[in-house]
């Protein structure tokens, strides 16, 4: 009589390698989650930069091409940590809030950039618009008198 050797692993190999597939698939998940909560945070940090960049170079051409407000101060932007001020077309003060996770912060010595019809270069500013989640910097640079603005960004 021959003796059956009965092997009671049968199958092992496939439950183990689709245990490792749905391990690996969940941790990949988890990873493009984490990512795309990032990618979201940096995709609204992007478009108030873009649109605090648009509301000075407003201020700046219009001072430039001598549209200058003389009610109320003159062309200018007030900034506050959380917020900051612009002229609009109708010439009345706007405050545009920002997300919870942003900030600004300048370098000047007042808190409202007043934009004068001054020829020449002048004095250079920064404002850097901060987000704290994400943990990114933009930084512009400009003269109040030049039509001229640059921006930097960096992670900290």
């Amino acid at each position: 009589m021959m003796k059956v050797v009965r092997h009671t692993e049968t199958g092992s190999l496939l439950v183990e390698v689709l245990l490792y597939m749905t391990i690996c698939s969940l941790i990949i998940g988890m990873v493009l989650l984490l990512n795309n909560g990032e990618q979201r945070e940096y995709y609204h940090f992007d478009r108030e930069g873009r649109i605090l960049f648009a509301h000075i170079k407003r201020m700046q051409i219009a001072t430039l091409y001598g549209n200058l407000q003389r009610v109320g101060g003159g062309n200018r932007i007030v900034l506050d940590g959380t917020r900051y001020g612009y002229i609009n077309g109708s010439s009345t003060m706007v405050y545009r809030e920002l997300p919870p996770s942003m900030h600004i912060e300048f370098t000047g010595t007042s808190q409202v950039l007043r934009f004068a019809g001054h020829k020449g270069v002048g004095k250079v500013f920064t404002v850097t618009l901060v987000d704290s989640v994400i943990r990114y910097k933009r930084t512009f640079i400009f003269a109040r008198q030049s039509g001229r603005i640059r921006w930097e960004e960096s992670k900290f």
